[in-house]
Parts: C-alpha cells; structure tokens; sequence
C-alpha cells in the first residue's frame, strides 16, 4: 500500500475513534443526569414518605420543578436551624445574664 493510502486509512480509523468516544462521552452524560434525577426524585419521596397523593403528584413532576422543590426545603432547613441556633445564644445570654446578676446580689 502506498503512503497516502496508509495515511487515509489511519485518518479514517482516528475519526472514527474520535466519534466513538464523542458518543460514549455524550451517553455517560446521559446516564449520569438520568441517575441524578432519579435520586432527586427518590430524595423528595422521602420527605412525604406515606403520604400517597404526595408521591403521585411528585411522579408527574419534572426534573426542573423537583430539584426547584428540593432547592427550597434545603433553604427552609438551613433557616430552621439558623433560628434554632440564634434561639440557642439568646437563651445562653439570657441564663449567662441570671447567673450574673445573681452573683452581683450576693
């Protein structure tokens, strides 16, 4: 075979390969935001556990309005537990402030 017959058939076989893994690449995508949704869903699920109509309602979600939930209750959580802290330190101050008012009557 000549040289650039050769150099044909290696170009032919790199672009094949490239588009190979193009395609494999693209699909593991695929897979991998399939997956994501899934668990997302799965995560919502477990906030209305046993609650059917619930369950139903979050199936005929999309993936966009499932992760919008998610997005607030993670929100919600985190103020939960920014005013369960803040209620902690006034409480703290409030018996740190007892503690030192008795100790100047005595």
């Amino acid at each position: 075979m000549k040289n650039s017959k050769k150099a044909m058939w290696v170009g032919i076989a790199a672009t094949a390969a490239v588009v190979t893994i193009a395609a494999v690449l693209a699909y593991e995508e695929d897979a991998v935001d399939r997956v994501g949704s899934y668990l997302n869903r799965q995560r919502l699920k477990v906030k209305f556990k046993g609650n059917g109509p619930i369950l139903k309602v979050i199936d005929a979600l999309d993936d966009n309005e499932i992760d919008t939930l998610l997005n607030i209750f993670d929100r919600t959580g985190s103020l939960k537990d920014s005013a369960l802290d803040a209620w902690d330190d006034v409480k703290d101050k409030a018996v740190d402030y007892k503690e030192h008012i008795e100790d100047k009557l005595k």
